[in-house]
């Protein structure tokens, strides 16, 4: 099952859906492919923007997340959505505010001088009025956890979960909470950014049932504090991680994984970069931990490539993009990242030259405590595309 089919599996029983794991794993690209395969947009790589705003009649959407060699009998039925069904996409980061979010003041001219404040929805509570009229909204966030999320949600943080919303129907239940907004008056006029029109509030605010979200997060994301467990226990997680039949299948190659290489002569582009992942990967989850891998996404440049040149890609990749990723992971643990490259087994390769290499420890070094020094050079100081493809061969191969 595709990883956006395995999203609207979870939104039958779950209104929040939460993808979470490595980087470069596909999550963004699954939402994007979701989101335009809603709008029926025939291009669901996910590399255009969707209007914020868009509506589209459900008897007109297309919803191709059945492969043709799935079973019919495949966990693979969509949600029953009723109604117009509306998307919206945003994009967390550090000033993302409740202002954006749920609902901000934003000051006009008052026509005599002055200045008034007029209420204006964020994104959330645009789509939660659309879905109060008997329609369908789906909120897609990319990079959840950049934002100071319990300041955005708000109080909104307790009606995420289902049964502290409206029925089906859009009546109340005893267990519907009802939520206050200081900010305006029941009755209010309150701008709708993606509609350009107003729409008038009813407090307490309670929230519709037909609210979707889906979001997604890196599990390993150095820069940001992960989610509290308040928001993240409201929602069902998927945990994503690197597919390697996805990227055998994205390069047209039969090579599985775990399989043997041929003879580096006899290799291909697609299988070296397969194996390569593979043996990064099982060697990251095995010094670092499963959450510290990298995804097939990862390798995109490669996919995109003519087939005749996807072996100048892998390299390109390897060395801008894999490498740096390695050393960031490393930059403590130079001697493990040096295992991985595998530095002392540099003779079992027949290249002059080999990129990866211990330095002699000069005597000011050694008194100032370092023990070991290594230099990881770029694959282009090789002389032709034989030498570095011997090389990433040795790398891609396991010792048995």
């Amino acid at each position: 099952m595709r990883l956006h089919q395995r999203i609207l599996a979870q939104l039958q029983d779950e209104p929040n859906v939460l993808l979470y794991g490595p980087p470069g794993t596909g999550k963004t690209h699954a939402m994007k492919s979701l989101q335009n395969d809603l709008v029926g947009d025939d291009d669901s790589t996910g590399s255009e923007e969707v209007d914020p705003g868009s509506r589209f009649d459900p008897d007109e959407v297309k919803f191709p997340f059945r492969s043709e060699t799935e079973d019919d009998d495949s966990d693979t039925s969509e949600p029953d959505f009723p109604g117009e069904i509306k998307t919206a996409w945003m994009t967390f980061h550090q000033d993302t505010g409740y202002e954006d979010f749920i609902l901000g003041l934003r000051p006009e001219p008052d026509g005599v001088g002055g200045v008034s404040l007029k209420p204006r929805a964020g994104t959330l509570l645009s789509l939660a009025e659309h879905a109060k009229e008997g329609n369908t909204s789906i909120l897609f966030i990319d990079e959840i956890n950049r934002a100071n999320v319990p300041k955005v949600f708000g109080q909104f943080i307790s009606v995420m979960e289902k049964d502290f919303r409206l029925s089906e129907d859009g009546t109340r239940t005893r267990d519907t909470i009802g939520i206050s907004l200081p900010q305006v008056n029941d009755g209010d006029q309150i701008e709708d950014p993606l509609n350009g029109d107003e729409f008038e509030i009813s407090l307490p605010y309670e929230f519709p049932q037909n609210m979707y979200i889906v979001a997604s997060m890196n599990s390993l994301d150095r820069s940001t504090e992960p989610l509290d467990s308040a928001l993240m226990r409201r929602f069902d997680q998927i945990r994503v991680f690197p597919d390697y039949t996805n990227l055998s299948n994205q390069l047209e190659t039969d090579y599985q994984a775990e399989s043997d290489l041929p003879d580096a002569e006899d290799t291909t582009p697609e299988e070296l970069t397969v194996a390569l992942l593979y043996r990064v990967n099982t060697f990251l989850q095995s010094t670092l931990g499963e959450d510290f891998q990298i995804g097939e996404w990862y390798f995109q440049g490669v996919i995109d490539a003519p087939e005749d040149e996807r072996f100048s890609e892998l390299c390109r990749v390897w060395d801008g993009r894999v490498i740096p990723k390695l050393r960031e992971l490393y930059r403590s643990r130079e001697d493990q990242l040096a295992m991985l490259l595998k530095v002392d087994r540099s003779d079992d390769v027949v290249v002059d030259n080999y990129p990866y290499r211990r330095v002699e420890i000069e005597d000011e070094w050694e008194s100032a405590g370092v023990r070991e020094a290594f230099e990881f050079r770029p694959l282009s100081i090789l002389e032709d595309n034989d030498a570095r493809k011997q090389v990433l061969h040795h790398l891609a191969t396991f010792e048995r």
